[in-house]
């Protein structure tokens, strides 16, 4: 599962949203229901995944989409927005090309919102934000320094979380 897919379910159950994960992965989507999501919906036995998530929200649409996919995956985000929903273009793993039909978003009076990094304040907002709710890095794995090609071969496998790497036994080394 991808991080930020982790950290937007965090972020945004803190601010009291009901969140929705898509996965292929079975196994990452009983560690999200775990986490707290409010639905998931499996891509790898449900690849139309918008009718899915308009059941899920019984019609209406979602409000939000972090689009970490791209290609033409972002036109199952635009079908699966409620009216005025709003799709956070953040990764493009299947493309950097976008491919949609104008009409959904037109109709939907929906917004496409390319994210990158931040400025000064957003980032000093986020942080004391993360600070208040509490939350904290989900931890896939920790290896030992000794251990560091294991870490990166777990890395290509799709880890759920972090996988960290600790570079002294003790605190202080």
């Amino acid at each position: 599962m991808a991080k930020v897919a982790l950290f937007g379910l965090q972020i945004a159950q803190a601010f009291g949203a009901r969140v929705i994960v898509t996965s292929r992965s079975a196994e990452k989507l009983e560690r999200t229901k775990a986490l707290g999501a409010f639905g998931v919906i499996d891509t790898r036995t449900n690849p139309d995944w918008t009718a899915a998530a308009l059941d899920l929200t019984d019609g209406r649409g979602v409000d939000h989409v972090l689009e970490l996919i791209g290609g033409d995956n972002i036109s199952q985000s635009a079908a699966a927005l409620t009216s005025g929903g709003r799709i956070a273009q953040i990764g493009f793993m299947k493309g950097s090309e976008i491919v949609l039909s104008a009409v959904p978003m037109m109709l939907k009076r929906a917004i496409i919102q390319g994210i990158s990094v931040g400025h000064r304040r957003s980032f000093e907002d986020m942080n004391r934000a993360i600070d208040e709710h509490g939350i904290k890095p989900v931890i896939d794995r920790v290896y030992g320094f000794e251990d560091v090609r294991a870490a990166f071969d777990h890395l290509e496998r799709g880890p759920f979380g972090k996988v960290v790497v600790r570079l002294a036994n003790e605190v202080g080394n």
